[in-house]
């Protein structure tokens, strides 16, 4: 029974023991416990009046007993829940400290923290042609196909030139008729120069004949312009690869006529390729020409490649906003393709050393950077401002929010509460103190 009950209810029990002992020396009291307690018809108004004012007094008797009873149960009642209270709190006010390993705390030390740049971009040939038609004709001939490899100059391709052969020989015949028309003209003029020295013909004779002869002059170079540009044409009749090679695309077929600057194949050179990287223009200052980069192709993640930057587009994408770098890879085993997704992941920064801290170390509430530290035996919460981050370090650097000297919890926790107690062991701490942290991986 709780401490102070006994003093109350040994009261309520000797107030009913009183009661009980009125009752047994009431008279009346007797006659109604016996069966007599019927009015007999000698008593008047007096006796009933007597009768009804002592039965008034038991039942207020009564009602004062429960009054009492209640009273003492509700004191009971009140005073065993303040003890459990301040039993739990004492409990609570002894709950042992949170015991934290020397390696679960970190302190804020500079570090040169690298910013790693991930671009992707697409693998290409850095020697690649289209190779076009320079006439309007029907393919004879097209000996290659995809996948052949080219030599610089070899023929890959011939057109019908049978169109080509008679103009050239229309045009052959012309200018041999130009040249003798300005043979012709030429001993008329010499003849009529012999003749104004000697008076036998006008001035105006000679000038007639000598414009005669400079027309047909201009017309025999006009001829010798049009056979040379036949000649031409006969000539890019039979199409010769521009650059050594893979024929990559064969855009027509043998037998199809084609018009003037039509694509006929496209040829890449592998053994020099290049990564057309998109970069942002917010990273675009952190890259510098000729800065090593690391390459990562699509189905050959096992064999990174190594790369360097060979130059920057000056202007940005339209649409895209967006930054061409191209980088230099090397080929030498041929397994790369022109058009294989790549990333180029670059590392930029670190000159100086910073104050930073384990990744493990910061956390985030809603967008809130903070750090959990031991200060005075107790937990405190700290908001701290981040900036650079380095992934391969694992290492985050704090702008604000800590001076130096802190001892921060260097792993994710949860479970903790600010003003928890917490002390700092150097053996591994108990199982039973640390059994209420869930350790966040």
């Amino acid at each position: 029974m709780p401490i102070g009950a006994p003093c109350v209810s040994s009261r309520a029990a000797a107030f009913r023991r009183n009661v009980m002992a009125g009752r047994a020396a009431d008279p009346d009291n007797a006659r109604h416990q016996s069966g007599h307690g019927l009015l007999r018809p000698g008593f008047g108004a007096a006796a009933s009046g007597e009768g009804m004012s002592k039965s008034k007094m038991r039942w207020m008797a009564l009602a004062g007993f429960a009054v009492v009873v209640g009273a003492a149960a509700l004191v009971a009642a009140v005073h065993s829940g303040t003890l459990k209270f301040g039993a739990k709190a004492e409990q609570k006010k002894a709950q042992p400290p949170l015991d934290f390993a020397a390696s679960d705390i970190v302190r804020l030390t500079p570090h040169r923290l690298a910013v790693e740049l991930s671009m992707p971009g697409t693998v290409q040939a850095f020697n690649q042609a289209t190779v076009r038609s320079k006439l309007s004709a029907e393919v004879r001939r097209l000996p290659v196909r995809e996948g052949d490899r080219v030599a610089a100059g070899q023929v890959i391709a011939e057109f019908d030139t049978a169109q080509l052969r008679n103009q050239m020989a229309e045009r052959q015949a012309a200018l041999e008729s130009a040249r003798a028309t300005l043979a012709q003209t030429e001993r008329t003029r010499a003849s009529n120069a012999q003749l104004v020295q000697q008076s036998f013909i006008s001035k105006n004779a000679f000038d007639t004949a000598d414009d005669a002869y400079r027309a047909q002059a201009a017309a025999v170079q006009a001829a010798e312009a049009q056979l040379a540009q036949t000649q031409l044409l006969l000539s890019d009749a039979v199409v010769r690869a521009p650059i050594a090679g893979q024929v990559a695309k064969r855009f027509v077929q043998p037998g199809e006529k084609v018009a003037f600057d039509a694509p006929l194949l496209h040829i890449v050179d592998l053994t020099r390729l290049e990564v057309q990287a998109q970069a942002p223009v917010a990273d675009v200052a952190r890259i510098a020409q000729g800065a090593e980069v690391e390459i990562e192709i699509e189905g050959l993640v096992d064999q990174p490649y190594k790369g360097r930057i060979d130059r920057i587009n000056p202007t940005t994408e339209a649409g895209s906003r967006m930054i061409a770098v191209y980088v230099l890879l090397p080929n030498e085993d041929g397994r790369l393709r022109g058009g294989m997704f790549a990333r180029v992941r670059l590392q930029a920064g670190g000159e100086s050393p910073v104050p930073a801290l384990p990744v493990a170390a910061v956390q985030d509430d809603r967008g809130q950077s903070y750090v959990w530290i031991i200060a005075d035996g107790k937990l405190a919460r700290r908001n701290v401002v981040t900036g650079v981050r380095d992934e391969r370090a694992q290492r985050i650097e704090i702008t604000s929010g800590l001076a130096g000297h802190e001892q921060v919890i260097g792993t994710k926790f949860d479970n903790l509460r600010e003003g928890m107690l917490a002390n700092i062991v150097t053996a591994e701490p108990k199982v039973a103190v640390r059994v209420g942290l869930a350790l966040v991986r």
